[in-house]
């Protein structure tokens, strides 16, 4: 445990330097106790269980961020109330990715029984703005949609700032299911821009103390790069959404591209062209889309 704000919120590191299905966590011991997410692998979550904090407290929905909160009996589960359905039920998580709607629910039940993840109940449902009083840390619950539609940030005392999911990464955000939303995404990361926090700490690259504004800059440049890829081949072509997923845009090329990466690769497709249909750059006729 390295201590990150004071003794009394101490940063948890994952296995594997937080790459996915881990994901790093907070620790907030004070009054109240509380565990942020619960993918920070087995040794410290046995820690956990030994020492159980009061409250866990869910950045999102996501596998890699409640894969163990079943196992927490004694604790209240807390999150936003647009991602606590997702929380509390797997047919509303698997709803929530969308792999039905792209004929793939046999490979999405596959990856969430492979996470080991359970529906968990969520006792407390967050909206943004908040303000989470656990004694002598007082937490504000910034409402950061796009990743997720109820991802949330958390700022702590001297502007240092949990971004979970806007982890600042050289991949860029992830948008690859249904219920993300590429705008919101945008929105959430000029929103940490104007928060101008002294330190991120995310949940898959730690604790980022330089550059902040130019990582978060960086970031979020990533998508406009993505996008006009889309765009790009669309003017040289129409296309139909199997074809743009055979482009690897999103991921890169991927020399073994299995079907669980092809799915989320297709799903991203479609958030972009979402956005690009209604920024009035892309139409569709019938199952092929055409740059304007």
């Amino acid at each position: 445990m390295i201590p990150l704000i004071s003794n009394r919120v101490k940063f948890i590191e994952a296995p594997d330097r937080g790459r996915f299905p881990y994901a790093h966590s907070l620790f907030i011991d004070d009054e109240i106790r509380v565990l942020i997410d619960t993918a920070c692998g087995e040794e410290n979550i046995k820690y956990f269980l030994d020492h159980p904090p009061d409250i866990i407290l869910n950045t999102h929905f996501h596998e890699d961020h409640i894969m163990n909160n079943h196992k927490f009996h004694s604790a209240q589960i807390w999150a936003h109330s647009l991602d606590a359905p997702a929380i509390r039920s797997e047919e509303v998580f698997f709803e929530f990715y969308g792999f039905h709607y792209f004929g793939a629910e046999r490979i999405g039940r596959l990856f969430y029984e492979w996470t080991g993840a359970k529906p968990s109940p969520v006792h407390q449902e967050l909206q943004g703005g908040q303000i989470l009083d656990f004694g002598k840390t007082k937490v504000q619950l910034i409402h950061a949609p796009g990743h997720t539609p109820g991802h949330c940030c958390f700022l702590f005392e001297d502007d240092i700032l949990f971004t979970a999911d806007i982890e600042l990464g050289s991949f860029g955000p992830w948008y690859g299911h249904w219920c993300s939303d590429i705008d919101d995404f945008i929105a959430s990361i000029e929103l940490c821009q104007e928060i101008n926090p002294s330190i991120i700490v995310t949940s898959h690259r730690g604790i980022i103390k330089d550059k902040i504004q130019k990582r978060l800059q960086d970031y979020v440049n990533i998508i406009y790069r993505k996008e006009e890829k889309v765009l790009s081949s669309l003017k040289q072509q129409p296309m139909n959404l199997d074809q743009l997923t055979e482009l690897q845009i999103y991921h890169g090329e991927i020399k073994e591209f299995f079907r669980l990466f092809k799915m989320w690769e297709k799903m991203a497709m479609h958030t972009h062209l979402k956005r690009l249909i209604k920024l009035g750059l892309v139409e569709k006729a019938e199952d092929c889309y055409y740059a304007k």
